[in-house]
């Protein structure tokens, strides 16, 4: 399935149809918008809490100023104008904390992210037990995960993942961990990549307005593509604040039958504190341990 959903555009060249083809989660396949879904889902959670922290992913330093420019009701705009308005609000936002699930009949997973303009943190969790944390600071990526996430998300042998499960593994540009390129593994951190992840796939239109949250929203849907082998009905839905903010609130899939992404923004401008873990791993150093590139 092709949708440019956050499991394959964010974390790694995964899409739950490579869990399947090690093993780990029998009979999924791939797909998503913002991230790629399997062909048939489950439902993911309009804000999931965020998973607790493995140590060492100590949290890092970003903060911003919302947007205080008044501008038009995102109703009052045309779809393409809300949707380039959404992006430059993510963009612009100081910091947000994402929460993603993208489910199918196979499995499940989950992303927690506390993103800013020049790095975060992400954790994923597997519905088959795999759990990773990347750190994205000073241009480099510093990633933990077990066997099982090494093996399933970032297609780490699995010798080698046995050997480096639970350490930190230091990325530069150019190097990679597993099949996961150092673009992978840092897609869906930054501000402008999660940014990204809104542009839609074909023409868009104005949605019904809703709430959310206890707070009015509005927002723009369009279909998905015919490659994600979803049903006709499956569209994308964007909902963002209803005031001169336009900030997203909620991008999900709706009318995919089992198959459910959700996507949730909050915490904006929160400051976000990240270190460095110590003595990590360098992924192209063979003497430190296995060579992961």
């Amino acid at each position: 399935m092709d949708t440019n959903h956050r499991p394959r555009a964010a974390g790694a060249a995964l899409s739950l149809s490579v869990l399947a083809g090690v093993g780990l989660l029998a009979g999924c396949t791939s797909g998503g918008n913002s991230a790629a879904p399997p062909p048939a889902g489950a439902a993911g959670s309009a804000k999931a809490s965020a998973p607790a922290r493995p140590s060492g992913a100590a949290a890092g330093a970003g903060t911003a100023a919302a947007p205080t420019a008044a501008a038009p009701s995102p109703g009052a705009l045309s779809p393409a104008a809300f949707l380039r308005d959404a992006q430059a609000a993510v963009r612009s936002g100081g910091s947000v904390h994402v929460d993603i699930t993208d489910s199918g009949a196979s499995g499940t997973v989950h992303f927690s992210d506390d993103d800013t303009a020049s790095g975060g943190r992400q954790v994923i969790t597997l519905s088959n037990g795999g759990r990773a944390t990347i750190l994205l600071i000073g241009g480099a990526d510093y990633v933990q995960a077990n066997s099982a996430a090494l093996q399933g998300f970032f297609r780490v042998p699995a010798a080698q993942a046995e050997q480096v499960a639970g350490q930190w593994i230091k990325l530069l540009p150019g190097e990679n961990i597993g099949a996961s390129t150092y673009d992978d593994v840092t897609a869906g951190i930054t501000l402008s990549s999660v940014a990204d992840e809104l542009t839609p796939t074909a023409t868009a239109k104005t949605a019904q307005p809703s709430t959310m949250a206890g707070q009015p929203v509005t927002g723009v849907e369009w279909p998905m593509p015919a490659s994600a082998k979803l049903p006709a009905s499956a569209r994308n839905v964007l909902y963002a604040t209803d005031n001169s903010l336009h900030r997203p609130v909620v991008l999900e899939v709706t009318g995919a039958g089992s198959y459910k992404y959700q996507m949730s923004f909050s915490q904006w401008g929160e400051t976000v504190h990240l270190t460095a873990p110590a003595n990590s791993i360098p992924a192209s150093d063979s003497t430190s341990g296995p060579s992961l590139t």
